[in-house]
């Protein structure tokens, strides 16, 4: 065997190890890793709530739904973010019922540890403020919740509405499924100064921030225990 065929094979055995490293690597990370089913809210077929200047919810959600993932991966290689929608084409038929159970299968489908669904609320144009709906024995979703209050008052974003469960509230996709699961309404699209904030891209990123903040500092302190 001359030398230049030995060099080759060489070459080949090192793209296989590297190769074969990458595939273990990701193996355990799909296997390892946190998984966040971020849900943005209506989409497709449904605006959601429009509010006066035009604007309509599933736009908004879909920009803080997308930002929130970004900061999750970015702070924690642990953490894998899968979303229900990545884009106004959604995979359901037009029907809410269906809709529904898509969200829903698809966050079973992902296996996914987390699932939180991002909204705006409607009301009367003085209505401001944040909340967030959970299943009453979700503690989890509480303990986040509390967490995420904390860090959206600390960074100027008010004010908080405190947290209902879905006992008075039913929500289909929060109520089926058993991983803690969150719906939160960031604020209000009917509240023009609210809705003027929420568009800045600068009050997006401090809330997206502080949203997911509170998901990694729950999960790491879980780790940690």
């Amino acid at each position: 065997m001359n030398k230049r065929i030995k060099k080759i094979l060489i070459v080949l055995l090192c793209l296989v190890w590297v190769i074969g490293i990458g595939v273990i690597r990701y193996i355990h990370y799909q296997n390892s890793a946190i998984v966040i089913c971020i849900d943005a809210g209506h989409g497709g077929y449904d605006t959601g709530a429009i509010a006066a200047d035009g604007t309509y919810e599933k736009s908004l959600t879909l920009a803080y739904a997308k930002q929130i993932g970004t900061y999750l991966e970015a702070s924690d290689e642990n953490i894998r973010v899968v979303y229900t929608r990545t884009s106004d084409t959604v995979s359901w038929p037009s029907n809410v019922s269906k809709d529904l159970k898509a969200r829903v299968q698809y966050t079973k489908d992902e296996e996914a540890d987390y699932y939180l669904s991002i909204h705006f609320n409607s009301a009367d144009a003085s209505a401001y403020g944040y909340t967030a709906y959970v299943k009453c024995d979700d503690k989890a979703s509480k303990a986040i919740y509390k967490t995420m209050a904390q860090n959206l008052s600390k960074s100027g974003w008010e004010y908080d509405r405190g947290i209902e469960t879905t006992t008075n509230y039913p929500l289909y996709v929060v109520d089926n499924l058993s991983i803690p699961s969150m719906l939160v309404e960031v604020g209000f699209i009917t509240n023009k100064n609210e809705l003027q904030d929420l568009e800045q891209s600068t009050y997006r990123k401090t809330i997206c921030k502080a949203i997911a903040n509170a998901y990694i500092s729950y999960i790491q302190k879980q780790s940690d225990d």
